[in-house]
């Protein structure tokens, strides 16, 4: 599963930020504790890592816009993990059963002993 990066809580206070710069772009292959990006509060701007070695990808935290403390801005990919374009919380939930299940037996699958004569 890719490692999420999030718009993390630097201020007691802070329940928004905003990316002022990104130093790492959409496919760049990163290091744990690369420098991301950086974020500004009412107080103070600070320099994200990346949590995780790979390749950055659905990049969706814009600079200069507000977004709240914990939602993903992008994602990194490590190199054995498969790529694709839908960022990995949109993709479609697992649909749930459909029916009712039955703690009773069927006798569906059942082989009858056979005899050894």
């Amino acid at each position: 599963m890719p490692t999420e990066v999030i718009l993390p809580k630097v201020d007691m206070d802070m329940a928004t930020g905003q990316i002022s710069r990104w130093f790492a772009e959409e496919g760049a292959r990163v290091k744990k504790g690369d420098v991301l990006f950086e974020i500004e509060t009412d107080k103070a701007a600070m320099e994200i890592d990346a949590p995780a070695s790979g390749t950055l990808r659905n990049v969706t935290g814009k600079e200069r816009v507000d977004i709240p403390v914990g939602e993903p801005v992008a994602w990194i990919y490590a190199d054995d993990e498969v790529y694709s374009a839908e960022t990995p919380q949109n993709k479609a939930p697992i649909s749930p059963l459909v029916g009712e299940m039955s703690a009773q037996p069927t006798g569906a699958g059942v082989v009858p002993p056979t005899s050894h004569s």
